[in-house]
């Protein structure tokens, strides 16, 4: 289970950096098409758009899945071993609460653009939204790691 849950990490972050070199390609390539060639392709809004969205939400989920989203825990290292559980705790169930909600709500949104195309490179409309929900599975996932390894440090013996 751990080798498939370094392979994931790995694939997403590999995926991350190929998307971020394929959108520093893109887009540069759209700027010294208008400004040098004077033609810009008629793609170059759209394909950078959805590369930064699918970028965003994979490398979130990665920063997840190594603890490194934002945290501010100024209050929580002041707090004793219960409370600090309580309050992690907490935060873990609002993370679920706003993943299932952002999943639950993106759904439809997916299937309504579903038969539409984007103007300029044919792909369906759909493409620009399911990031989203990708991401929330894959953050969903690693929040539940999150969540026995906020159990876990409540339970190892104190040093």
């Amino acid at each position: 289970m751990k080798r498939l849950d370094r392979a994931l990490e790995l694939a997403l972050y590999y995926a991350s950096a190929l998307l971020m070199l394929a959108l520093t390609g893109v887009v540069l390539w759209a700027v010294a098409a208008r400004y040098f060639f004077n033609a810009p392709p008629s793609w170059s809004e759209e394909v950078p758009r959805v590369i930064f969205l699918w970028v965003t939400y994979l490398a979130i989920a990665v920063a997840v899945r190594r603890g490194q989203s934002l945290r501010i825990t100024i209050f929580l290292d002041r707090l004793g071993p219960a409370a600090r559980l309580w309050v992690e705790m907490f935060m873990h169930a609002s993370i679920f609460v706003m993943l299932a909600f952002l999943f639950w709500h993106n759904l439809p949104v997916i299937e309504l653009n579903r038969g539409s195309r984007m103007l300029a490179t044919q792909w369906s409309d759909a493409l620009r939204y399911w990031p989203l929900s990708v991401g929330c599975v894959l953050i969903g996932l690693y929040q539940l790691r999150l969540v026995m390894r906020s159990w876990q440090d409540y339970k190892a013996p104190r040093a």
